[in-house]
């Protein structure tokens, strides 16, 4: 089986991680809202919507990586291994290959000026937004002096009939547009939708130097190389495999407003922003279009899977006692929990928060904790912080430092961040008065095991 949105979608429904919704749903705000729901289900399952109103034959799915164990199995790993499995993967660097075969993507094929908003089974998200969103498309696009290809996922608003709004302000897609303008060029772009979960992910890491692109962090990822053909109307390849492409160009020294939208920080963002006219919609049959809510648990998840990896090599390089990085839900990666070893000094936990706080602009607060805590249970960080915190000692605060552009309280620019020592210092977590409660092993494996044998939970 090739490996592809499809082929996920079936892993997920063998495993039970997939619910289907056969009912036809509105795409204005029923699928958001049956989305969020779904995540208060046992496992957090994956959604397809197997009707859409006004859109037959097209599907919409979402909450492909709401859990850790999705993300587990897009990169083909065991949940406790995603870390290191990721950066092992990294490094792989697989180049694309090209086809001249046939490709799935380009089954269908519309062009001149198409009609987005007829064709595309687009959600709004929330009340306040402007329109619908595209919030899980890869843009792609060239530099224009290298020509070397790179993606990264902006959101997309539509805005009529062949014109997207476009939010790119991260590299390196906004370096390649402002070459382009400079030139007096259009920048031309493919936008990929409904791709595999891994090359989704691919286009959300922050490029680093050993990455020459994303495209091939995307092979490294998805364990093949990207299969590319070539553009009907562009000068770009793109993902044969792909769902649904869009092909066109970023009009060159044009902004229009663009939102509000409800963004992941779980506010309303309204920008100036570029804008793209389509060419080309070609899709396979019966397409399937992947959505990300902004605000939700993919979003964290999709975020700090790769920035907890990124951010604990760059820390356990200069401070060898750092163990892990996480991040707690909710907070879009603005919120810490770095795990370190009971030999890491007081002195030296002030050091690394500091570090920790510059190194990662989107950081704005961090907590580090002792190695008993476990930093991907937000009752046990928030319990470290409450019992091993003190506000006089512990607390490290920096302020006029950069913050993150869809943060509201940012202030001209500039934020404060925070950094709390929530050890078990000077003593340590073996202190008596840190000692925890516990209940023997033995006696948790014989509970396990009575529950089990019960054959009621769930029911």
């Amino acid at each position: 089986m090739e490996l592809d949105l499809r082929s996920f979608i079936q892993k997920l429904k063998a495993c039970g991680g997939l619910l289907e919704i056969d009912d036809e749903v509105q795409p204005r705000f029923e699928i958001t809202a049956v989305l969020k729901e779904a995540l208060k289900q046992q496992g957090a399952p994956a959604v397809l919507f197997n009707k859409v109103s006004g859109y037959p034959g097209q599907k919409v799915v979402g909450n492909l990586l709401a859990s850790r164990e999705k993300l587990a199995l897009a990169l083909g790993c065991a949940e406790a291994d995603l870390r290191d499995t990721y950066l092992q993967k990294r490094s792989a660097n697989l180049e694309p290959v090209t086809t001249r075969e046939i490709a799935p993507c380009q089954e269908e094929i519309i062009t001149g000026e198409p009609n987005l908003p007829t064709l595309l089974p687009v959600p709004v998200f929330h009340e306040g937004d402007s329109g619908p969103y595209i919030t899980a498309g890869v843009l792609i696009a060239a530099d224009p002096d290298s020509g070397v290809l790179n993606t990264g996922i902006h959101r997309l608003e539509l805005k009529g009939k062949n014109r997207l709004g476009v939010f790119i302000s991260n590299p390196p897609l906004i370096d390649y547009l402002i070459k382009a303008e400079e030139k007096n060029e259009s920048l031309p772009v493919v936008i990929a939708l409904g791709l595999h979960p891994a090359e989704l992910l691919a286009a959300a890491v922050t490029i680093k130097k050993e990455i020459t692109s994303k495209l091939n962090l995307a092979g490294a990822l998805s364990g093949r190389p990207v299969s590319l053909v070539a553009g009907k109307t562009v000068d770009l390849p793109v993902p044969s495999r792909a769902e649904i492409i869009l092909e066109g160009k970023i009009v060159s020294g044009l902004r229009e407003k663009e939102g509000p939208f409800g963004e992941s920080s779980g506010y309303y963002f309204t920008a100036l922003s570029p804008v793209i006219e389509v060419s080309a919609v070609t899709f396979r049959r019966e397409p399937i279009l992947a959505v990300i809510p902004p605000w939700g648990a993919e979003t964290d998840i999709i975020l700090s899977a790769f920035s907890g990896s990124e951010l604990w090599q760059e820390l356990n390089k200069l401070i060898p006692e750092v163990l892990n990085v996480a991040y707690l839900p909710g907070s879009l990666t603005f919120q810490g929990v770095i795990q370190v070893a009971s030999s890491l000094s007081q002195q030296g936990i002030r050091r690394l928060m500091h570090l920790a706080l510059n190194l990662d602009r989107r950081l704005k607060h961090v907590l580090v904790v002792d190695e008993d805590v476990d930093i991907y249970n937000p009752l046990e960080v928030l319990w470290a912080l409450a019992t091993r915190f003190q506000g006089d000692s512990d607390l490290l605060c920096l302020p006029g430092l950069e913050g993150y552009v869809i943060d509201p309280s940012v202030n001209k620019g500039e934020t404060t961040k925070l950094g709390f020592d929530a050890t078990a210092r000077p003593g340590g977590p073996g202190e008596e008065r840190y000692r925890r409660l516990s209940i023997p092993r033995k006696a948790m494996t014989r509970a396990k095991e009575l529950i089990a044998n019960s054959g009621q939970v769930g029911q």
